[in-house]
């Protein structure tokens, strides 16, 4: 079960003190009512759906992570910019395609 703390009603609501939150306060408390008691609990850390469904998959022995090395080596910030030099000359494959379709290719 939980820890039961000294808490005081006053008009503006229930007191706790702080000391008994803790770190909770650091990323929030959730206050849930439940027939007789109320419960503060810490906030659940979020993860995003990412992160999740990784986790879900790995669980269930359907994620498979390669021991094997990538196929083709990562190119190095020298060779994008000459490549990418080489294809800003010339038209844009977009109007190449325009004219493509124009002549009914």
């Amino acid at each position: 079960m939980g820890t039961v703390i000294a808490t005081q009603v006053v008009p503006q609501g229930l007191l706790v003190p702080r000391s008994a939150l803790g770190e909770w306060l650091e990323r929030g408390v959730d206050v849930v009512k439940e027939k007789e008691r109320i419960v503060i609990r810490p906030r659940p850390v979020m993860l995003d759906e990412r992160e999740v469904a990784i986790r879900i998959l790995e669980e269930a022995g359907l994620l498979v992570k390669p021991d094997w090395e990538p196929a083709v080596p990562p190119v190095s910030d020298a060779e994008l910019a000459e490549l990418a030099h080489k294809f800003s000359v010339g038209q844009p494959l977009s109007q190449i395609i325009m004219e493509e379709r124009a002549e009914g290719w």
